[in-house]
C-alpha cells in the first residue's frame, strides 16, 4: 500500500468523515462492519473501526477504504484523499507494468514546474479513446 502523507490530521480527518457519515446514514459499527472485510476474507472488527474513527488508529488499506466507500455511499477517490492512499486499482496496474510508475514519477516532477500537464494529459487521453 502506498502512502501519500504521514501526518496524523489526516487520519483523524479520515476518522472524522466515517463517523459523521455512518452517523448521517444511520447504521451501527457493527453494521458497517459486517459489510467490510480485511484482506483475509474476515470481516473488520467493531473495535477497529471505532480507532479507525477516533483517530487512533492511521486510515486502513485502500481495499477496506473502497469498502467503506461504498456501505457509507461516499466518493471512493475522497475517502482515498483523506486517508493519503492511491486507489488499489492504480498500486495494482503499477505492479503488473513498471512502466506506469515511471510514467507517474515523470507527472509528478513534471507538475512541480507545470500545474497544467494532468489537464492537458488528461485531454489527450479523452482524444484518444
Amino acid at each position: 500500500m502506498v502512502t501519500l502523507y504521514a501526518n496524523g490530521d489526516m487520519g483523524t480527518a479520515f476518522g472524522r468523515r466515517i463517523k459523521d457519515q455512518r452517523n448521517h446514514l444511520d447504521l451501527s459499527l457493527r453494521k458497517v462492519c459486517e459489510a467490510v472485510l480485511n484482506e483475509d476474507g474476515k470481516r473488520i472488527s467493531v473495535s477497529y473501526l471505532n480507532d479507525i474513527e477516533q483517530g487512533h488508529r492511521n486510515p486502513p488499506g485502500g481495499k477496506i477504504i473502497v469498502q467503506l466507500a461504498g456501505v457509507l455511499q461516499l466518493d471512493v477517490h475522497e475517502l482515498l484523499n483523506l486517508a493519503g492512499k492511491v486507489d488499489p486499482m492504480i498500486e495494482e496496474v503499477m505492479g503488473r507494468n513498471a512502466k506506469v510508475g515511471t510514467l507517474f514519477r515523470r507527472i509528478a516532477q513534471k507538475l512541480a514546474h507545470d500545474p497544467g500537464v494532468v489537464d492537458r494529459l488528461n485531454k489527450e487521453i479523452d482524444k484518444r479513446t
